[in-house]
């Protein structure tokens, strides 16, 4: 379960950073192909990485249930 916790854990850390750099990236690079870019890559991957913290969360909270009933 730890090792769940980790991986949620370090998800969160690495898509804020990621954010972050897209965030600075986006003050340098204007032109139409950062705005294809954008288009075509980010806004279909900016949801992913939270909707699959929550779904990893709910399973650790389901293993964590689990493992009570088990006891």
């Amino acid at each position: 379960m730890s090792n769940l916790n980790t991986a949620i854990s370090q998800l969160e850390t690495e898509w804020k950073a990621l954010v972050l750099r897209w965030e600075e990236t986006q003050k340098v690079w204007t032109d139409l192909v950062r705005r294809d870019f954008e288009k075509e890559y980010w806004e279909v991957l900016a949801p992913q990485p939270p909707a699959v913290q929550r779904e990893m969360e709910r399973l650790a909270q389901v293993i964590a249930g689990a493992r009570r009933s088990v006891k």
